[in-house]
Parts: C-alpha cells; structure tokens; sequence
C-alpha cells in the first residue's frame, strides 16, 4: 500500500526493466481488470485506455516518479 493510498503503475525512471504495480491494497480484486489493461497498455506503447482517462484518471495520477518527487497525492 502506498502512503496516499492511491495505485502506482508505470515503469521504474531508474532501474531499466523494473515495472510498477504496487498500492492495489484491499481494492486489488476490484481493480485489477482496469489494472491489467493499463499495464498491457503501457507495456506496448500505449498511455491509460480511453474509458479510464473519460473517468478522470491521469498517466501522472498513477506515475512511479510522483512519489520520488515526493507527491504523496496522486
């Protein structure tokens, strides 16, 4: 679980191959389709699917690098 309770996805900005998914806590079953269709999403290329951007979810909101900057707020 991270501090602000909110997920975390996306690849690690300092060790090459390492991906994020952390902060799913009691929330992983609910979560985890939309979950694996941003992981898919980024994996290929692609950014947070349209019907997850359309609900207010921001590639930032998620991003690994918001919580080495110190942003606890997604």
């Amino acid at each position: 679980m991270t501090e602000c309770d909110f997920l975390v996805i996306g690849p690690d900005a300092d060790l090459e191959g390492f991906f994020w998914v952390a902060g799913q806590g009691g929330y992983g079953i609910q979560t985890s389709p939309a979950v694996a269709r941003t992981i898919a999403a980024f994996a290929t290329g692609g950014d947070v699917p349209d019907d997850l951007l359309a609900l207010g979810l921001e590639r930032s909101d998620i991003d690994p690098t918001r919580l080495q900057r110190g942003s606890r707020d997604p």
